[in-house]
C-alpha cells in the first residue's frame, strides 16, 4: 500500500483520475485509506457471490480478496476477470497503523 505525501483535496476525491492513479491495493494518508473496489466478472457480467447458507453478498471487494476469489473461481470457470466498479475512503484501524 502506498502512502500519500499530502491529504487529497475534495476536488481530487471528486476526480476519477485521482482514483485511477492509485495502486490496486490503494493508498493511505494520516489514518485514512483510499481504495478502489473491484467486482468479479464472468463473461463480462457481474457474478453473484453467495454464502454457504444462500445469502447473496455484494460483489464489491478490496483488491486482495478479489484476486483470491478470481484465482479460486478460475479453476472452475473460464473468462473470470476483475473490474474497478467503485472507490472508497475509510478510517484505518489504529492498531494496523501502529504495526505497519
Amino acid at each position: 500500500m502506498m502512502t500519500l505525501d499530502t491529504k487529497p483535496t475534495r476536488q481530487q476525491l471528486d476526480d476519477r483520475a485521482f482514483w485511477d492513479s492509485l495502486p490496486p491495493d490503494g493508498a493511505e494518508y494520516d489514518g485514512f485509506m483510499y481504495v478502489p473496489t473491484y467486482s468479479i466478472l464472468r463473461d463480462d457480467e457481474p457474478i453473484n457471490l453467495k454464502t454457504d447458507n444462500g445469502k447473496i453478498l455484494r460483489n464489491s471487494l478490496p483488491y486482495e480478496l478479489a484476486v483470491t476469489e478470481v484465482q479460486r473461481l478460475s479453476k472452475k470457470h473460464d473468462n473470470i476477470t476483475l473490474k474497478i466498479t467503485g472507490y472508497g475512503q475509510s478510517l484505518v484501524r489504529m492498531d494496523k497503523r501502529l504495526t505497519a
